[in-house]
């Protein structure tokens, strides 16, 4: 009996080696998995953090040429009514283009599953408001205007500027929002990146324009 117990010993101390030996491969290779996707996430979000940066420029621009003509359709109303003088009036309508390659790119990854969803909602967010901001202002330069230099009639002149000012606050309306989405993003990013995790936070903001 004696014999039988020591083999029965045996046998039970072979299988529990090469149990703790296969599970603690596992782990390994588990824990090797975790970490090439989170260098990996690393390699998406310094990219998109790029786009970002990139893209707030872009639309730091739009909103001040987009300002900058809200202020000139005031300025030429306001001409209009004291003199009714006709002129050539001049607007900067620029096109707003929004990098967006790594943020699409990275949707079909499953690097993004190790990353909090707080900050996927604020890139997420971002991203659609930018696409948006996008449409607008390309749709209303692609839509074509005409020369207002052409009109005789100073009432004409300023019910269209009336109209084309409405359209710029509205313009401006969905480029600010775009931005504000973007820099909140970038910040809770760069937060992540630095530190790992993010901070819990309550924003309240609010974007109001007169049309």
């Amino acid at each position: 009996m004696s014999a039988v117990r020591k083999i029965i010993s045996k046998v039970a101390f072979e299988l529990i080696v090469i149990t703790l030996g296969v599970l603690v491969a596992l782990g390994i290779n588990a824990w090797y998995n975790t970490y090439q996707q989170r260098q990996q996430a690393e390699v998406l979000l310094g990219k998109i953090a790029y786009e970002l940066t990139q893209n707030i420029e872009r639309l730091e621009s739009a909103a001040t040429a987009y300002n900058d003509n809200i202020v000139k359709s005031q300025r030429y109303v306001a001409e209009l009514e004291e003199t009714g003088e006709s002129q050539r009036f001049e607007f900067v309508l620029k096109m707003l283009n929004v990098d967006q390659g790594a943020w699409r790119f990275s949707q079909s990854r499953e690097e993004l599953n190790t990353l909090p969803v707080e900050l996927l909602i604020a890139l997420d967010l971002a991203n659609r408001s930018n696409t948006e901001a996008k449409h607008m202002v390309n749709t209303f330069i692609f839509e074509g205007h005409d020369d207002l230099s052409e009109f005789s009639d100073s009432d004409l002149n300023e019910r269209y500027l009336d109209g084309v000012e409405r359209e710029f606050k509205q313009i401006k309306f969905y480029v600010d929002y775009a931005l504000m989405s973007s820099q909140q993003a970038l910040s809770r990013l760069k937060e992540y990146r630095a530190t790992g995790k993010l901070v819990a936070r309550k924003e309240n903001v609010t974007l109001s324009t007169e049309l």
